[in-house]
């Protein structure tokens, strides 16, 4: 055992040996090969605590040279994924031998490029892991194995594939008083069993769905015969598994068994439970449960249910409608993916409008095992269709713009303390309803990516945090998810569905000052151009200089965070934003002077910043005509900043169709000083504090907008009696 990763020879020949079915049966205890412990290889080691039997038992946080198994199970539910390992032997299932481990933000159930493995585990296969161990929560957890940094956005354990098609180790068959739920009841008998795959064969019932240490998707069972010993059963982790009524008649439950806390009701219980992995897991009479529904399509949705279901009562039409049937829409047809399972797609015809708030409601659906085991009236709420990232639908008058999309902000939100969230996120971080969206895939930093929409501009991109599947820059998705507000920027989480829908261009970049991409102002009329219109979204900085480090480090390493400005001239506000690397995406190393173009995404964590995509994103542009205050520079400069009347200077570098306007703090539209198509040169206004009508405009803060095409600069001023 060694707490330095570097120091692992990774031999492909001793990793086979480590975890085929031989080599694990030797190797379990009291076997003189195993008591000579030359390293933590085993999974026995790492979850036997006693010192005598597992005399190199690996501390909390340790490092381990090579663990390996056989993949039982997947926690494929975004956005933390994880997957199980267990010994197998000849002479049935072993305690001590099944683990967690822990992928953080990287599904390996899915393909994860650069990886040993190159990820698409699946189950059967033989792995070796190569990480730390950890007990979540510690104490009295799940005993896991995880990156050896611990943290959950960085993929940087070693996971490698042996072999594919094996076998999964025999099951463990207990009793409900083995497994009882209770640490204090059952600690000695189920916790050997913990990371392995058990079973506890009925009849059974189900005997509470509710109350202390019982949340949403599990339940506790109970024998029959035996009603004193409780274990609960866990549908929600591994797979979204509906509570049956009380006293379901349950014929058996098998799983992977962990520890956990949970908490509901009145408080937070520490407890063991029996995670299902698929509905072959648990035999229960019961009805099946609607647990997600989201578009495929603007005429198709998918629903998925809990149970394998009868295919008669879920090919019936009949047995669903739509929230907006009394308005016209309708469901034509319901297909049973496959003729069997749990996945019914339906095609509608729907008068809403793509992004308008949906329901779906399913009901009279049986199971497959009892078809007579009909499904209460279950209702879901999504977003209809493909909701797009942005789209202004017109200006409620000249104070206020609307629009709509999954950056658009919440109006809700736009007043007094003024909050841009989506309006599709959930209340603080928590996640809001279902939606499907369609972006092209431009560049991922550790696990957030970026997808923006086909036709580029602002507020057409959005960061996608830990998807089920990588998304490749320069191809497009149809991904289903909720959003959250996390940090100050909307993300799209737990992404239920992707599909690759092949190549698509990467829109270009959107050319941006400095002063407009790092301005914070929270938009309440939504007429401003900020960097809030430009978060998750490819721009540009042009003619930018890297300002002096006076901050240590005062000379950042080469691929380090530096901070650039648009050189002091007429009509460029003297503005900084920061250029980072959130996932060593460059090496350039910034020298203060150095004079740029930056290409890259908008991100916010609080304050904006651009990241870019590679080194060739940050282009040197010489010293010629920076900052010279050419009219080949679109500009805008109000003088003086606090006076009774404001002298304007704007520069046009091309013929186009042109709008300056000031407006008041309010968002209403004061006064207009240049509107039509205007030739290129420099041009001054002046605005005297009268408005359209002719009246004097009280004192306070205005603001000045040029509009040329679909560029925007924004200032603001003073005026004074």
């Amino acid at each position: 055992m060694t707490r330095h990763l570097a120091t692992i020879t990774l031999g492909i020949a001793l990793l086979a040996c480590l975890v085929s079915p031989a080599a694990a049966r030797d190797k379990y205890p009291p076997g003189p090969a195993y008591r000579s412990c030359p390293d933590s290889v085993t999974l026995f080691s790492v979850e036997q605590t006693d010192t005598l039997l597992a005399p190199c038992h690996p501390a909390t946080l340790d490092t381990v040279l090579g663990v390996g198994g056989i993949i039982t199970g997947f926690d494929a539910r975004p956005s933390a994924y994880s997957f199980y390992i267990q010994s197998t032997y000849a002479t049935g299932a072993k305690p001590w031998t099944g683990v967690d481990v822990f992928t953080g933000a990287t599904n390996y159930n899915s393909a994860v490029p650069g990886t040993p493995s190159g990820g698409n585990l699946a189950l059967g296969d033989s792995v070796i892991i190569y990480g730390t161990t950890q007990e979540f929560p510690n104490p009295n957890g799940t005993t896991e194995i995880e990156g050896p940094d611990a943290v959950q956005s960085t993929n940087d354990i070693i996971i490698r594939r042996i072999t594919s098609g094996n076998g999964l180790p025999p099951v463990h068959v207990a009793t409900t008083h083995e497994l009882n739920w209770v640490p204090g009841i059952s600690a000695a008998t189920a916790e050997p069993w913990e990371g392995c795959l058990v079973r506890i064969n009925g009849p059974m019932h189900v005997a509470r769905i509710a109350g202390t240490g019982v949340a949403g998707n599990t339940f506790l069972v109970v024998s029959n015969a035996n009603p004193a010993d409780s274990v609960l059963v866990d549908g929600f982790t591994l797979f979204l598994f509906g509570t049956p009524p009380l006293n379901s008649t349950v014929g058996f439950v098998q799983g992977i068994l962990n520890q956990a806390n949970s908490t509901a009701g009145t408080g937070s219980v520490n407890s063991y439970r029996i995670q299902i992995r698929n509905a072959n897991d648990i035999n229960v009479d019961a009805p099946p449960n609607l647990v997600e529904a989201y578009p495929l399509e603007n005429n198709k949705l998918r629903l998925l249910f809990d149970k394998n279901l009868d295919l008669t009562t879920a090919e019936d039409e009949g047995n669903y409608s739509l929230g907006s049937g009394l308005s016209g829409s309708t469901v034509d047809h319901a297909t049973l993916v496959g003729g069997t399972g749990t996945t019914v797609e339906l095609d509608i015809t729907s008068v809403l409008n793509p992004g308008d708030t949906e329901t779906i409601t399913a009901q009279n659906i049986g199971t497959a095992t009892c078809p007579l085991c009909l499904s209460p009236s279950q209702t879901l709420e999504f977003a209809q269709g493909i909701t797009p990232f942005y789209e202004e639908s017109g200006a409620l008058s000249a104070q206020a713009v609307i629009s709509k999309g999954v950056q658009a902000p919440d109006p809700t939100f736009l007043g007094f303390p003024c909050d841009d969230r989506s309006r599709y996120a959930g209340a603080g971080t928590a996640f809001g309803r279902r939606i499907t969206v369609r972006g092209v895939a431009v560049q991922s930093y550790g696990s957030l990516y970026y997808i923006v929409g086909a036709a580029g501009g602002k507020r057409n991109g959005v960061s996608v945090f830990g998807p089920s599947q990588p998304l490749v820059a320069g191809r497009q998705y149809r991904i289903a998810c909720r959003v959250q507000e996390f940090g100050g920027e909307t993300e799209i989480v737990n992404t239920v569905d992707i599909k690759d829908e092949g190549v698509a261009a990467v829109p270009a970049a959107s050319v941006q000052t400095v002063h407009d991409l790092a301005d914070t102002t929270c938009d309440g009329t939504q007429t401003l151009n900020t960097g809030e219109d430009w978060e998750g979204v490819l721009v540009k900085a042009s003619h930018v200089r890297v300002v002096d480090f006076n901050t240590p480090p005062t000379d950042p390493v080469a691929g380090g965070s530096f901070r650039v400005v648009q050189p002091t001239g007429f009509g460029v506000p003297r503005d900084t934003i920061l250029v980072s690397s959130l996932g060593g995406n460059y090496t350039y190393d910034a020298t203060a002077g150095d004079l740029l173009s930056v290409t890259g995404i908008e991100h916010q964590d609080g304050l904006f910043r651009i990241l870019p995509r590679s080194d060739a994103d940050i282009v040197p542009e010489g010293t010629t005509g920076v900052g010279s205050g050419s009219a080949l520079q679109f500009a805008l400069e109000v003088k003086p900043n606090f006076g009774p009347s404001h002298r304007v200077r704007f520069s046009l570098p091309r013929k186009d169709n042109v709008d300056l306007s000031v407006f008041d703090i309010l968002g209403r539209r004061m006064a207009v000083l240049a509107r039509g198509v205007m030739e290129p040169g420099t041009y001054n206004r002046e605005w005297n504090g009268l408005d359209a009508a002719g009246n004097r405009a009280v004192a306070g803060m205005y603001f000045y907008r040029l509009r040329m095409g679909d560029e925007v600069r924004t200032t603001r001023a003073i005026r004074t009696y």
